[in-house]
């Protein structure tokens, strides 16, 4: 995978774990458990921004945002997974630029608080 395709793919994945937050947000009832999620979202549009700076910082393409998903409550759970295995891409990469390797861990162990704040959401759901 080239630098091009491992920040677009970083970027849309970004984005996707926004949008299935803040659409899990909406859903819960419990102003506590939709603070977290809405947090949660607005690390993940973060990351996603930062992704999209260091693109256009390399003269690369920023990809349209994915479209939205289904609604529905697999979602949630498909953001505690997809949150486990973005940070072990983040932590694991190695990359040719330092200020890209300070991103990726910097998004990598926020990728971990996101994660724990998804499953206490889920367990206190479940």
């Amino acid at each position: 995978m080239t630098l091009a395709e491992l920040l677009a793919q970083a970027y849309l994945d970004e984005l996707k774990d926004a949008l299935r937050a803040e659409e899990a947000a909406r859903r819960i009832p419990y102003p506590h458990l939709r603070a977290r999620l809405e947090a949660v979202a607005k690390r993940e549009r973060a990351h996603a921004e930062a992704l999209a700076e260091a693109m256009r910082k390399r003269g690369l393409p920023i990809p349209p945002p994915p479209p939205p998903e289904a609604d529905s409550w697999e979602g949630l759970l498909e953001l505690l997974s997809s949150e486990g295995f973005d940070r072990v891409l983040y932590l694991e990469s190695t990359l040719p630029d330092p200020e890209l390797e300070t991103l990726f861990t910097r998004i990598g162990q926020e990728e971990k608080e996101n994660q724990e704040a998804i499953r206490q959401v889920v367990a206190l759901l479940g």
